[in-house]
């Protein structure tokens, strides 16, 4: 063990002892979980803190079935074949896969790239011309781009499509700063894979008034086998001081779900997982209690978006709630192992259920 997660694990327990509202495990008994999970099991204190274990109500054996880093990636090659894991991950595949099989799903403007761009309806989208013309018949519009690979919400930019003496500007939803066009293109050129455009999705008000900035998704972690898909927990990201993005590793919050109803337990910060929250500490909208529209639907989406895709039996499905219902916004094939810890997932007992043990 690091002398980092020694420092980590000290001041998790000072937390703990500052917390008089928390019922938890006497402190003997953590550093022995700890040891034993981290020595036999290879389980670090780091991941034991995130996931909350200092709860009484964990049983032992939940956590005992918890993966380590090199077994999670041993059961994602043994479920999701190697050779089709990259069909979810090039965004195009995926929004094409999606759309071919009736998958709701924000609808797709065009692929943005130097050499093989291309607008839904075929014409060109490799050039700063190309760019222009098209954003002129957006005029007034909201779109978001998205790097076609990449994760975290990294690259990810959504404008409002003004005119501006007759040449289309991007302007900013938050600051409503605008931007050239040349001025983004300039910055954009810099990534080869390109872009997908999208039409921006207006989220269903009861995730608007938690955060309105960011498009708020739910992430579903699914599995299957013997043609049943069972859901294993959920949790809604949220986004943080005005930020566009929800991921959690650029600071947004995750709210764990209670599976049975769609309503959200609490708010948590991923950076330090004792703070929970019952309202969001930015905007103060209510997160505790609150019910999610659409849930069975959502679950029947995620469902659907694995389906779509051959030799996937395991995934993290984001799903965004619109005004109308669920749209199906990326499917990740070997999602963050950390939210594992988040939704207390033993992966042991799952792997065990799809061999059919």
């Amino acid at each position: 063990m690091s002398l980092q997660a020694i420092k980590d694990v000290r001041h998790a327990w000072r937390q703990l002892r500052a917390r008089g509202d928390l019922a938890y495990l006497p402190f003997w008994r953590q550093a022995a979980e700890m040891a034993a999970l981290f020595g036999a099991r290879g389980i670090g204190p780091g991941y034991y803190l995130q996931a909350r274990w200092w709860r009484a109500e964990v049983p032992f054996a939940d956590k005992w079935d918890h993966l380590n880093r090199k077994e999670y990636n041993a059961f994602i090659d043994r479920w999701n074949a190697r050779g089709y894991q990259k069909s979810s991950q090039h965004k195009v595949i995926e929004k094409a896969v999606l759309q071919l099989l009736g998958v709701p799903t924000p609808q797709c403007i065009g692929f943005l790239h130097p050499l093989r761009g291309a607008c839904a309806d075929g014409a060109p989208l490799r050039r700063l011309a190309d760019l222009e013309r098209l954003c002129r018949t957006l005029a007034g519009s909201k779109i978001c781009i998205k790097p076609v690979e990449g994760y975290g919400g990294a690259g990810f930019s959504a404008f409002r499509i003004d005119l501006a003496d007759g040449q289309p500007v991007f302007v900013h939803p938050v600051t409503q700063v605008p931007t050239t066009l040349a001025d983004w293109w300039s910055l954009a050129a810099q990534n080869r894979d390109g872009y997908i455009v999208e039409h921006y999705l207006e989220q269903h008000p009861v995730l608007s008034a938690i955060h309105a900035n960011s498009v708020n998704t739910l992430r579903i972690w699914l599995y299957q086998a013997r043609g049943e898909v069972r859901i294993a927990g959920a949790f809604l990201r949220v986004g943080r001081r005005g930020s566009l993005v929800d991921n959690t590793s650029s600071g947004g919050l995750y709210c764990p779900v209670d599976l049975a109803s769609g309503v959200l337990l609490h708010a948590a910060n991923a950076k330090n997982p004792l703070q929970t929250m019952e309202r969001h500490p930015d905007t103060d909208g209510q997160i505790a209690g609150v019910q999610l529209p659409f849930w069975s639907e959502c679950q029947a989406v995620a469902a659907r978006a694995m389906q779509a895709f051959p030799n996937v039996n395991v995934a993290g499905v984001d799903v965004a709630i619109g005004i109308d219902g669920p749209r199906m916004i990326e499917l990740n094939v070997r999602p963050d192992q950390i939210g594992c810890a988040r939704i207390n997932l033993p992966l042991r007992q799952v792997d065990r259920w799809m061999r059919g043990a």
